[in-house]
């Protein structure tokens, strides 16, 4: 059995890996195509950034912290962006959000349905209504469609379980996104509860 090369996010602690490597999911909904991927967690900012020079804008960033509570997260967002502003942030920030164990984001376009969302451990999941872009987007990463890939979910257990801890990228938290994204514009929306 080979060695399982795959990195996962410096923020998440799961001691066996097995089975997990790059690659990608998709299928088809009544609203467009949704791609389901896994992706080392150094390789995320540059994809990140790729992927918001394919989105249209207007967009925007979306920032989900994790709140005192349980399964609670502020939802904050940085609205009416345009692509230079998007892959900003993205070029910027993308190691710290790639990095952290228990933060939630997303870049999305307002007049359309395209959005990428990196949620629970690092699944990326993009959402479309012109699938060939992103198939493009994803074969320039060598990540190969592969229906029922397993996620970092699938290979947790009582005997694998997982480790969520926040990390600092050069001396920043995710909990410093607020401020460090204030002259963006970025604003408290609400509290969520999964």
């Amino acid at each position: 059995m080979g060695e399982n090369n795959f990195c996962t996010a410096q923020g998440i602690r799961i001691s066996d890996l097995s089975g997990i490597h790059c690659a990608y999911e998709t299928w088809k909904n009544e609203t467009g195509w949704v791609f389901t991927a896994v992706l080392d967690a150094p390789r995320i900012p540059a994809f990140l950034q790729d992927y918001c020079a394919l989105l249209p804008v207007p967009g925007y960033f979306t920032l989900e912290l994790p709140a005192e509570e349980d399964g609670v997260y502020d939802i904050y967002y940085v609205d009416g962006c345009t692509r230079p502003v998007l892959q900003a942030i993205a070029r910027r920030y993308g190691n710290l959000l790639a990095e952290d164990g228990d933060v939630r984001f997303g870049f999305s376009s307002h007049e359309s349905p395209e959005q990428i969302y990196v949620g629970d451990l690092k699944t990326i999941q993009i959402y479309t209504v012109s699938p060939q872009p992103i198939r493009a987007l994803l074969e320039k990463y060598q990540l190969p469609e592969e229906p029922g890939c397993q996620k970092l979910w699938d290979i947790l257990s009582d005997e694998n379980p997982c480790e969520l801890i926040h990390v600092e990228v050069e001396e920043e938290s995710v909990f410093d996104l607020p401020e460090l994204l204030s002259d963006a514009g970025i604003y408290l929306a609400g509290r969520r509860a999964d």
